[in-house]
């Protein structure tokens, strides 16, 4: 899509199981139509958010049931992508717009490169560009997360977070570590410290540290670990020693009661780092909560679900190890605190509508350095590299077409 007016957005009902969010919750329809964009929802898509048809209708959005939205509307926009199977109801020119995690669906992105539909993920913002950073889902939506995981464990916990009893018999607070200090890391860290419980962080980033630090949290001392820069010396430290981590942090879970795993390298999948044998060796009653237990990123053969940091995590399940420790698979975690999810995501949606807004309508460019990390598919090319690598390498397993 490179310009024209009047434009139609387009908001459809989320099919995936569990999935409570909506791509655009009423407050923000009037900011939308501002931009000269008139907006359509399929009956019933912020249902499960609290959000319904009539306070869209209110706000200035109109209804359409599913084929009249995905054949008017010329912007598409929903929380994951448009199910497998509507596909073919995707036409040329329309502009996709969602949590697209491209590796782990190569296959439809290229689809959608063939019909001619631009698909924009705003899990793919470069948040080192300041104007990228309102359009940065993959943050509002973590932070949720880290959110709800303190939350989550702390009604599993069977004990009050802060110090509690009488003036002559104090117990102790709970004693919360928190593996990575990425955004949900952090929210979890200030949540469980809001609390009241006594916090510490594993963490390798020099950033990250520091922002843990100014959150109240203490560092876990890591011997014969440097500090390092940033994700790229992460995930070359990983790569080389995730198993001298590994033994770090065994020793160290022992002595805590609430565990909220959330160490990740962006464009990989979540490094194992606590086995089965390490978790079962922590207290009765303690709660680990996996956070990079969740959707996959790369080609998955089961249900596309990345194992996460704890080998005995289930994404979105909740299973018993040893003598009653309780671990929990996060799962998408954001869809559980669906009003606050929605608000977000809505923000970040209008963010981008924002910047890609001319005079003459809406305007992709890949070549400005914001869209540049976003834009998935354009003009019948798939423009993500590792996607892109992905789908040449299931062409080049396949061998030439038969004669």
């Amino acid at each position: 899509m490179e310009t024209g007016a009047p434009r139609t957005v387009g908001v459809f009902r989320e099919t995936v199981p569990g999935e409570r969010r909506v791509a655009l919750v009423p407050d923000v329809v009037p900011a939308v139509g501002r931009l000269g964009l008139t907006v359509l929802i399929e009956p019933g898509a912020g249902a499960q958010a609290w959000l319904h048809d009539e306070a869209y209708l209110a706000a200035g959005a109109e209804l359409a049931r599913h084929a009249e939205l995905l054949h008017r509307a010329d912007v598409l926009l929903g929380v994951h992508p448009p199910a497998l199977d509507r596909l073919h109801d995707l036409r040329p020119g329309q502009l996709l717009i969602a949590l697209l995690r491209p590796t782990a669906i190569p296959r439809p992105v290229g689809q959608w490169a063939d019909r001619g539909v631009t698909a924009i993920g705003l899990d793919l913002a470069d948040t080192r560009l300041p104007a990228a950073r309102p359009m940065d889902a993959t943050t509002s939506q973590a932070r949720i997360a880290g959110y709800r995981a303190v939350l989550l464990a702390a009604e599993r916990l069977g004990r009050c977070l802060p110090p509690w009893g009488t003036a002559d018999t104090a117990f102790a607070p709970v004693r919360t570590l928190v593996v990575g200090a990425g955004p949900e890391g952090l929210q979890a860290v200030d949540t469980a410290r809001r609390l009241g419980s006594r916090v510490q962080v594993v963490e390798l980033r020099r950033q990250e540290r520091a922002q843990a630090v100014a959150l109240g949290a203490e560092l876990v001392a890591l011997p014969g670990f440097d500090p390092v820069a940033g994700d790229l010396e992460l995930g070359d430290t990983l790569a080389h020693r995730r198993s001298a981590l590994g033994e770090v942090l065994a020793a160290a879970v022992p002595h805590f009661d609430l565990v909220v795993t959330a160490l990740d390298v962006p464009g990989g999948e979540p490094p194992m780092l606590l086995r089965t044998d390490a978790v079962a060796a922590m207290r009765p009653g303690s709660v680990l909560v996996d956070l990079t237990a969740g959707p996959a990123r790369v080609p998955a053969p089961a249900d596309s679900w990345a194992q996460g940091n704890l080998e005995c995590a289930r994404p979105g399940a909740t299973t018993l190890v040893g003598d009653g420790v309780i671990v929990i698979g996060a799962g998408e975690l954001a869809a559980q605190v669906p009003g606050t999810a929605s608000e977000a995501y809505a923000h970040n949606v209008l963010a981008l509508l924002t910047h890609l807004t001319r005079r003459d309508g809406l305007r992709v460019d890949p070549t400005d350095p914001v869209q540049d990390a976003m834009v998935v598919t354009h003009r019948g090319a798939v423009r993500h590299a590792a996607t892109r690598r992905l789908l040449a390498d299931a062409t080049a397993a396949a061998g030439p077409p038969p004669p």
